[in-house]
C-alpha cells in the first residue's frame, strides 16, 4: 500500500499541531508541579522551556493547513 503525498502532508500538519499542544500541556503541568510537588526539580525552569518552545513554534505551526 502506497502513501499519497496528500496523506503525508496531512500527517505532517497533524503531528506538528499535536507537538504544539504537547509543549503547552507539559508547560502547564510543570507549573502545577512547581506549586505542589515535593520532588527536588526545577519545574519552573522546565515550564519556561516548554512555554518558550510553544510560543516560538506556534506561528509556524498554526500557519500549516491540511491539504484539501
Amino acid at each position: 500500500m502506497e502513501v499519497s503525498q496528500r496523506e503525508l502532508e496531512t500527517l505532517y500538519v497533524q503531528v506538528n499541531k499535536f507537538a504544539l499542544a504537547s509543549h503547552f500541556f507539559w508547560g502547564f503541568w510543570a507549573l502545577i508541579q512547581a506549586k505542589y510537588s515535593s520532588i527536588d526539580f526545577d519545574f519552573l525552569g522546565y515550564a519556561v522551556l516548554r512555554f518558550n518552545e510553544y510560543f516560538k513554534t506556534k506561528p509556524t505551526v498554526m500557519a500549516l493547513l491540511i491539504p484539501e
